[in-house]
């Protein structure tokens, strides 16, 4: 069983959550594997969201947001998937965006019961201002604020 079917009230608080953050993403089930740049990123069944982000710098991104099979349990994935980003930073080899430092023992701090698809929207939101000074200087930002 899907945890959308075991758990419909998470579903309409995310379904809520989304569209009062993020209307102009839309809610989708795969029904059939999608493909991007070669790699599987949605598989047929799955659940996930696609919509447009705009930068600072007024570019467009077209972005997808996918639910695992196991939520909140396991992590969300996000992908730009138009324009095609074809830097290797902070992304790993299917093209999903490398949304946070791992320097935490490897516990992962994005999934739980307190994660929605608004979070991974604004961090994938946050990834995509700091590729794009990346694209500028040649270097990432770095988010080392307890560091500093």
């Amino acid at each position: 069983m899907s945890w959308w079917d075991s758990q419909p009230a998470r579903l309409e608080t995310e379904k809520t959550l989304m569209s009062l953050k993020f209307p102009q993403f839309q809610l989708g089930t795969a029904i059939e594997n999608k493909i991007v740049n070669g790699s599987v990123v949605v598989k047929k069944g799955q659940k996930y969201w696609y919509g447009t982000l705009k930068t600072c710098a007024g570019n467009k991104y077209t972005v997808l947001i996918v639910y695992p099979d196991h939520y909140p349990g396991q992590e969300i994935r996000s992908f730009i998937i138009d324009p095609l980003i074809h830097s290797v930073n902070h992304r790993y080899g299917n093209g999903q965006l490398c949304l946070y430092s791992n320097d935490h023992g490897g516990r992962g701090q994005g999934h739980g019961k307190g994660m929605t698809a608004v979070s991974y929207v604004g961090w994938t939101a946050a990834w995509l201002h700091a590729y794009e000074i990346s694209t500028i200087t040649g270097k990432w930002p770095e988010n080392n604020f307890f560091e500093r």
